[in-house]
């Protein structure tokens, strides 16, 4: 494929002096030694794509090292490996074994990851009961993200005797210090009346303040109290937005996710400019390929339309400009102007994401949230072997 040939040549400049950059030289060095910090470390790299290409099989090889030398930070992270099944074969027993040996070694955190899975029973039986222990252990070493998760549970009742009054104990800390998921549980207390008095405005200020942070669920329950007039003045096309925002930052799973990425290290793309960069890119520049597409992307609405951003950014990416190659893989995960393919989205940001590109890790980690763990394994293992492949000098 003459495309892909020429994207891999240019991860292939961008990560072959600088392939290996002096700190991941040393820490593969280091890894190869046998230091444990070292070892974690690269298998961090190799889990998020930083500096190297993504290859979640690759992390799980260097957390088992790790692990297997006591490092609970290798324990948990490879543990969470085996329950989702990246990188290996799905084992939840083995992962919670792991999981196990790491909080047992005290770090909030650890015991937090746990808890989590004890509760959800993912893979196993559930063990609420177990969870909300091992919460408030967490809790009691001030790991913020378990004392929400305990309000929860005191709120719903779930291995413990429900005691509303507990849960807003729990929550009111940590929503007065701006955690999100706390603010919009608050809300929810309020909004039903359940254990308090009802109080409508009070929901309204707490679902605000966590849909000021982009949490979805509490864009929709904003929505949701402008739609009925809760608290607030009956506002329908107020609701609208707050719903359509909801999905867009993946609140219902269907939405749009994240849009397109830009390189700030180009000069910003200028309608002005539309004319100039049209006469570039018909003479093949690439920068004036994706700067096009990306001016026509920000008013395309049909398939038609669509086609053509696509069209632009695939002759950028088939040059090689990162920029391109990542904006053409969300377009690919979102179906627009090419036919939707997770795998090949996820790919295409990955490559971008070797490159360098800023920002796309956080892009493709937050569309990878609508895919199975068997997709993101299939699409490192495409890039992986097309990258081997122009390594060895095939075509």
């Amino acid at each position: 494929m003459k495309g892909l040939a020429a994207i891999l040549i240019w991860l292939a400049l961008c990560l072959g002096a600088a392939a290996q950059p002096a700190d991941i030289a040393a820490l593969q060095r280091a890894a190869e030694s046998g230091q444990p910090a070292a070892q974690f470390q690269l298998a961090e790299r190799y889990r998020t794509g930083t500096e190297v290409l993504q290859s979640y099989a690759r992390a799980a090889e260097w957390y088992a090292a790790a692990a297997a030398q006591g490092d609970a930070d290798a324990q948990n992270s490879l543990g969470a490996l085996y329950i989702q099944g990246l990188g290996v074969a799905r084992d939840a027993p083995r992962g919670v074994q792991l999981l196990t040996e790491a909080a047992q070694q005290g770090a909030p955190k650890h015991l937090h990851d746990l808890a989590t899975v004890l509760q959800s029973g993912t893979g196993i039986a559930a063990d609420p009961a177990r969870a909300a222990d091992l919460f408030q252990q967490a809790s009691d070493l001030g790991w913020v993200e378990s004392t929400v998760s305990l309000g929860l549970l005191y709120q719903e009742g779930i291995g413990v005797e429900r005691d509303i009054a507990r849960a807003i104990e729990l929550y009111s800390g940590p929503a007065r210090a701006g955690h999100a998921r706390a603010q919009n549980n608050l809300g929810l207390i309020y909004v039903r009346g359940d254990g308090v008095p009802q109080d409508y405005d009070l929901a309204v200020q707490w679902f605000e303040d966590a849909a000021a942070q982009g949490l979805p669920v509490a864009l929709t329950n904003l929505g949701v109290m402008y739609e009925n007039g809760f608290g607030v003045a009956v506002d329908e096309d107020e609701a609208k937005r707050l719903y359509r925002l909801a999905a867009q930052t993946g609140g219902d799973g269907s939405g749009g996710g994240p849009g397109l990425v830009f390189d700030t290290r180009l000069q910003p793309a200028d309608p002005a400019g539309a004319e100039a960069y049209l006469a570039a890119a018909r003479a093949g520049d690439p920068v004036a390929q994706f700067l096009l597409g990306y001016l026509l992307a920000s008013q395309a609405g049909s398939g038609a339309e669509y086609r053509q951003v696509a069209q632009l950014f695939r002759a950028a990416a088939d040059k090689g400009l990162p920029v391109a190659i990542a904006n053409l893989g969300v377009l690919t995960f979102q179906g627009k102007g090419v036919l939707q393919d997770y795998v090949e989205g996820y790919r295409l940001l990955t490559l971008a994401a070797a490159a360098g590109l800023p920002g796309v890790i956080g892009v493709r980690d937050q569309l990878a949230a609508r895919m199975t763990p068997d997709q993101i394994n299939m699409a490192n293992a495409q890039a992986e072997s097309a990258w081997s492949e122009i390594q060895s000098g095939g075509n």
